[in-house]
């Protein structure tokens, strides 16, 4: 597995994240020079046109970060390997749960697809939106993408099926209860509650806690909230104020573990096959670019997010110690009853699950050992 770079912290991850970019291209330029000077082909006479569908604004942590940086190299790089990119953000080629089938179809080449929004296409890949694992989004994503590799469990049994083929990973962390109108300061609290949830994984704890859910994307929830259509929500405080939702959310808890939200930026797995060597190293220059910088900037605006809800008004309850065992309870039966779904119609959850405990246990070490 591939070891990730040492630690950036403050204003100079933006610029050596800047830097990175412009080394690898100019790498990944004299590599496919010099193997055009060998004499052998590089690149077809055409083209590939590789379209890029994202979900997530400029804006938005993922955007600003590794979707910036990712599409920053490859702009540089792909013209040399023979690949045109153009790239449509904001959901322009399709909403997130139409991603696998943008992929598939061949509208776009390379898309976010999000395992919670496509639950039925691609339920195992939800493993990592259970709750109760890490808050950190370095180790959350290099966890997840371990697991999506070619010739494991997760690969071989539902992402190759579906044509896709994860470049990096964007993993949200720390999913807290939010609600318009009543305080979160209980599991209790939520019981008979109308709660907006993400699908998939998430659903599962509303579903635990007694809640009642309802699957809608994030930036439909301003007016269901305002409007009473829902009274509250499980989601990360980073994808809040993108939203505005601080401005119709009330009360939060910090620190409950929810769940997280895993985001892969995926190319066809049919593409992928079909690429040259020259253009398959362009995109994975540039996917371990933007799986380090995406990770770092959810980590350092985790904190920002939330102050940002303090400062317009939300009361943030924290979980305390002797409150954490009731919101910890949520997540052992949650997993389980995930398991025994996903095997009963003949899938290997549980050898998925072992898959990721065990890969986060290496990426914790290893970033554990950055932090030292």
């Amino acid at each position: 597995m591939r070891r990730p770079p040492r630690p950036i912290r403050g204003t100079a991850r933006r610029t050596t994240a800047r830097r990175a970019a412009s080394t690898v291209a100019a790498g990944l330029s004299v590599a496919i020079a010099a193997t055009a000077c060998s004499g052998e082909p590089v690149t077809p006479s055409e083209p590939l046109e590789i379209r890029v569908a994202d979900s997530f604004a400029a804006t938005h942590p993922i955007g600003r970060s590794g979707t910036t940086d990712f599409m920053e190299i490859l702009r540089d790089t792909a013209p040399s390997a023979g690949m045109e990119i153009v790239y449509f953000d904001s959901g322009q080629l399709g909403k997130q749960r139409d991603m696998p089938a943008v992929l598939r179809t061949g509208i776009a080449q390379i898309a976010a697809v999000s395992p919670a929004y496509v639950g039925t296409q691609l339920p195992l890949a939800n493993v990592g939106d259970l709750p109760g694992f890490t808050q950190d989004s370095c180790v959350g994503g290099d966890a997840m993408l371990e697991i999506m590799q070619p010739g494991t469990t997760l690969f071989e049994t539902e992402l190759a099926p579906q044509d896709v083929h994860p470049l990096w990973v964007a993993y949200i962390p720390g999913y807290e209860a939010m609600s318009g109108a009543f305080p979160v300061d209980s599991v209790d609290a939520l019981h008979g509650k109308i709660m907006r949830s993400t699908g998939g994984a998430a659903d599962r704890v509303v579903d635990a806690a007694g809640a009642a859910g309802v699957s809608m994307p994030l930036g439909d929830m301003y007016e269901a909230i305002s409007r009473g259509t829902v009274e509250g929500t499980l989601a990360s405080p980073l994808s809040i104020t993108p939203y505005s939702l601080e401005e119709v959310i009330q009360y939060s808890t910090d620190g409950a573990n929810l769940g997280s939200f895993t985001v892969t930026y995926s190319v066809s797995d049919t593409v992928w096959s079909e690429m040259t060597p020259d253009q398959q190293a362009v995109l994975t220059e540039a996917s371990e670019v933007a799986q380090d910088s995406v990770c770092r900037e959810i980590n350092r605006s985790m904190d920002e997010s939330k102050q940002a809800m303090r400062d317009a008004g939300v009361q943030m309850i924290e979980v305390t110690d002797a409150e954490r065992p009731q919101w910890e309870a949520l997540a052992a039966p949650v997993r389980e009853s995930w398991v025994e779904d996903l095997e009963s119609i003949g899938l290997p959850a549980r050898r998925v699950l072992d898959d990721f405990t065990a890969a986060l246990a290496r990426a914790e070490s290893e970033h554990g050992s950055e932090r030292s």
